[in-house]
């Protein structure tokens, strides 16, 4: 393994809960993959042998229904372990991922961490909180998205995608770096792509944001936040 990609370990947050003793186990069972964009990490149902560390690019999990069709839309930007659900739990992965742009990951089989975050206190806290977080953020933006009108859903998404994955680019402007199309975004609104386009062309009517190459860019946070 390529030591400057250990270097990276610290900047995910579970890993850096780990005691230096713990955290060289670790590297121990950790190997380097690039994936391209379009490629599949793996599938819903599939075992789940292996946890994740993505170094650069974003990732997209979706799970579906009985009718195969997404239901559930998350993305994982650079320095997150993923997935957490299931852990010391699930054998199969409860989604799929798919790789939004090309991205390079670590990666491990699951039982030799889930055996290291058993031995350190501090870790496995941080882990409940995160799992906690997490669990409630989703039931919120569920709550969020199936019980109001269509322009409220897609306000509220927008929100959601700048709290979750912008990053200042200059003052008061926020770009979400992660390609987004008009079809991902109503899917994830629930509502048609027609009724995504056209609240998009009215918020760059306004100057709230600018929508270029599937690259969201935010003029006024403040118009945003939740």
């Amino acid at each position: 393994m390529d030591a400057s990609k250990m270097e990276h370990l610290h900047k995910f947050e579970i890993l850096n809960r780990l005691p230096d003793k713990l955290l060289h186990e670790v590297r121990d069972y950790l190997f380097f993959r690039k994936y391209r964009k379009g490629q599949c990490l793996f599938m819903e149902g599939d075992p789940r042998d292996r946890i994740y560390f993505s170094l650069n690019g974003y990732i997209k999990l979706t799970n579906t229904n009985t009718e195969g069709i997404p239901t559930l839309y998350i993305f994982v930007k650079p320095y997150s372990m993923f997935p957490y659900v299931g852990l010391f739990e699930d054998s199969h992965y409860k989604f799929s991922a798919e790789a939004v742009t090309d991205v390079e990951i670590l990666y491990m089989t699951t039982e030799p961490l889930e055996r290291i975050l058993q031995r350190s206190n501090a870790a496995l806290t941080h882990l409940v909180r995160i799992i906690s977080q997490r669990l409630f953020d989703h039931e919120y933006r569920l709550q969020i998205l199936t019980h109001t009108h269509a322009p409220q859903r897609v306000h509220q998404l927008l929100s959601f995608l700048m709290y979750d994955l912008g990053e200042k680019t200059a003052e008061n402007t926020i770009t979400i770096p992660c390609p987004l199309t008009t079809q991902e975004l109503a899917d994830m609104a629930g509502t048609s792509r027609e009724t995504v386009s056209h609240l998009l062309q009215d918020y760059r009517n306004q100057g709230k944001l600018e929508f270029l190459s599937k690259i969201i860019t935010i003029h006024d946070p403040d118009f945003f936040k939740m």
